[in-house]
């Protein structure tokens, strides 16, 4: 399984897919782009995302991850920037 090789001791994601992944099977991520925090999650069958926990908060219309990773923080979509991401917890 992808997520098989996720480096625990980094604190960064090693390709694009581990992030869909994660997003794919329901895992509560909380990651941080530009020092801002971010958690995603699942809610009621669907997705969320939400700034520095509760600051802003956004519910997805599907449980669809490319939905997710689609989704734009400082003007680029979260696929675009995944190896800026940083891991708080996953």
């Amino acid at each position: 399984m992808i997520l098989d090789h996720i480096d625990p001791y980094s604190d960064k994601l090693q390709s694009l897919q581990q992030l869909r992944v994660t997003i794919e099977i329901g895992m509560d991520i909380q990651i941080k782009i530009r020092d801002t925090e971010w958690y995603i999650g699942p809610l009621q069958g669907k997705r969320l995302i939400s700034k520095n926990n509760g600051d802003f908060m956004h519910m997805f219309e599907t449980d669809n991850p490319d939905e997710v990773l689609n989704y734009v923080i400082d003007g680029q979509r979260i696929r675009d920037q995944w190896r800026d991401v940083v891991i708080v917890s996953m």
